[in-house]
């Protein structure tokens, strides 16, 4: 990103420094409308670099449009309005002058469903890499098909097939495939809606084992139902309910001992 839309640079390096950790994130006062309907109440919260952030809570409590903020995915939906901030290493990404699509190439996103493009595997992970401009060099294109590959776990078991088509791989490889699309063109966050929630539970157990390599190198966001899985994953978690963020903090503790009534209810199935 350039240096317009810098938003208390300062505050932000002295909130990191005091903390002693790095914080990639800052969402304060976040509001989502959908015409008048609000789908996010007024969420504030701190995204700690290399952690894996874990949103939880009922259908339709605010978890996807919430992540859809930190790439501004909802601004191509329409009546769609986006009130509060959001700093990342210190940049508001909704300053006026921010550029979308290099702030989208930083934040990678993978969905719900495995998508990958109707292309050779080789393709689906060059393609980021040819748009942006980052490699063009067969040589250069190799090198980072490779690699994103093998951090995403799929090199070995794609190496002798990469000219075939993508849509012959299995449910868990092929969102293996979209991760590393995704790490291809070396983002800084990733979001990842209910990842897993396609897939059976091996090709999960894969996804997060991924996942916990990852984090080594990149900030993860993860949607999830699956309450397990957030506290297997994750350092942090939000408990989200009706568009509002009912709890945040250390994974182990809102599993363990919640402070709010809502979130032990949730936790222990007594609804949502």
């Amino acid at each position: 990103m350039t240096d317009t839309g810098i938003v208390n640079i300062s505050s932000f390096n002295k909130l990191k420094k005091s903390k002693n950790i790095k914080i990639k994130a800052i969402i304060k006062n976040l509001s989502v409308f959908y015409s008048d309907k609000c789908a996010v109440d007024n969420v504030s919260m701190n995204i700690n670099a290399r952690e894996v952030t874990a949103m939880i809570g009922p259908s339709g409590c605010g978890k996807s449009t919430f992540i859809r903020c930190l790439n501004r995915m909802n601004d191509v939906i329409e009546n769609c309005t986006v009130k509060g901030s959001i700093l990342i290493d210190g940049y508001d990404i909704y300053h006026p002058k921010i550029d979308e699509v290099k702030l989208r190439s930083q934040i990678g996103m993978v969905f719900q469903k495995p998508n990958p493009f109707p292309k050779s595997i080789y393709d689906n992970v060059a393609y980021g890499p040819r748009l942006h401009g980052i490699a063009t060099k067969k040589n250069d294109l190799d090198n980072i098909v490779e690699e994103s590959l093998t951090k995403a776990g799929l090199f070995k078991e794609v190496k002798d097939r990469l000219n075939d088509t993508a849509i012959g791989l299995s449910g868990g490889q092929q969102q293996r495939l979209c991760i590393a699309r995704t790490i291809s063109i070396s983002p800084s966050i990733i979001l990842m809606d209910e990842p897993c929630s396609a897939l059976d539970p091996i090709a999960t157990a894969v996804i997060e084992e991924l996942i916990e390599n990852l984090k080594k190198s990149y900030t993860i966001l993860i949607v999830t139902h699956n309450m397990q899985q957030a506290a297997r994953v994750s350092e942090k978690t939000a408990f989200f309910h009706l568009g509002k963020l009912i709890e945040f903090g250390d994974t182990k503790t809102i599993f363990t001992n919640p402070r709010e009534k809502q979130t032990l209810g949730y936790i222990t199935g007594r609804y949502g």
